[in-house]
């Protein structure tokens, strides 16, 4: 979509190299004169023809972007430094996050450990919570749009570009979907005007491909994506994956309900279920592990995916008796096996001291 060259400087903003594009622009790795700060630079070139429709709806998206990151300031949402024109360019300086996208983090290590999905659930909630209270709607959650800092495993969200205020009652396109569909709530696949709850649902697909390692409704056209959106229930993810909490379940089952008026009414509530989920422990089955942000990544599927049969099985092993009650429930076949055997052998030796007997009195 776009050719022009960027120049090495724009303002007071020296370009160090290319670090991401998309369909509205492209992101350059810069540094800020003269204090040295590194920043994330999103550029908009000038084209030829300006007054072309793709043109207009870009420059849109740059300023509606400008504007909302600019009255957000949250530890769980990139900062905004600098916006302006600069030849021949539209920019937006921001803060550069030194990590991965959740979407990168999702694909390598999938699905993800049930510790680091509550806890990158719940900042993202805290920033999602902090949006809706200034009247802001992200309208395109999704893996894509959360950076990950290698530093500290803190989660970031990004790419307000479709973002609306509350209090603007009008559709930016009447009656056609604006977003991913994979990620879509029904009634914005269905094109209506939408309020903070179709971030609600957002977040419980992205909660749910953590957890399961792919959304619910994903591959084929976008279109048939949407549909299923409006008409499909998805399949529960402890069918796709055993270890998962019931109470994370309920979570994620809760959020992605159809009717909008059946799920949580704000990101608020579902951050406080989630501190439910690792308060009482007795849901998760990861209570030995301690969570540490510098930590995150250094846990292995293969020590923290399973273990336990049940959900049984966890709950005897933290209980006050838990020794005992966790041995019989993780040995009752080779108990029965025992039982049976030793029976056996009783009924045998029976057996033998009668036959013994009759020959005794014969």
């Amino acid at each position: 979509m776009f050719g022009s060259e960027v120049p090495k400087r724009i303002a007071n903003f020296e370009i160090i190299r290319e670090i991401g594009r998309g369909g509205m622009g492209m992101v350059y790795l810069a540094k800020q004169v003269p204090i040295g700060r590194e920043i994330a630079m999103k550029i908009l070139p000038a084209q030829g023809d300006n007054s072309s429709e793709e043109y207009k709806e870009a420059m849109g998206r740059f300023k509606s972007e400008a504007m909302t990151v600019s009255k957000l300031e949250h530890e769980n949402i990139v900062r905004l430094y600098d916006y302006g024109f600069a030849k021949g360019m539209h920019y937006l300086a921001m803060q550069y996050i030194n990590g991965y996208s959740l979407y990168d983090i999702i694909q390598k290590r999938k699905p993800l450990p049930i510790e680091t999905v509550i806890e990158y659930a719940k900042q993202i909630c805290r920033g999602l919570n902090y949006a809706d209270q200034k009247g802001v709607i992200h309208r395109d959650i999704k893996p894509q749009n959360i950076l990950v800092s290698k530093e500290d495993g803190k989660c970031r969200i990004v790419d307000f570009g479709i973002a609306k205020f509350k209090r603007d009652g009008r559709r930016t396109m009447v009656g056609i979907a604006i977003g991913t569909p994979e990620y879509m709530s029904p009634e914005q696949a269905e094109g209506k005007n939408l309020d903070h709850q179709t971030d609600v649902y957002s977040l419980g697909i992205l909660i749910y491909e953590m957890c399961t390692g792919n959304p619910p409704f994903y591959g084929g056209d976008p279109v048939g994506i949407a549909y299923r959106q409006v008409n499909e229930q998805p399949k529960n993810p402890s069918k796709l994956r055993h270890d998962i909490p019931v109470r994370l379940e309920l979570i994620i089952l809760k959020a992605i309900k159809k009717n909008k008026n059946e799920r949580y009414r704000n990101t608020g509530e579902i951050l406080k279920d989630l501190d439910t989920v690792i308060s009482e422990g007795k849901d998760s089955i990861f209570d030995d592990y301690e969570i540490k942000a510098s930590a995150k990544y250094s846990f292995r599927n293969d020590v923290l995916g399973g273990g336990y049969d049940s959900m049984s099985d966890v709950y005897d092993r933290n209980g006050d008796n838990g020794n005992v009650r966790g041995f019989v429930g993780n040995n009752q076949t080779t108990i029965l096996i025992w039982m049976i055997a030793l029976v056996s052998s009783l009924f045998g030796a029976i057996v033998i001291l009668l036959v013994i007997l009759l020959q005794q009195v014969r």
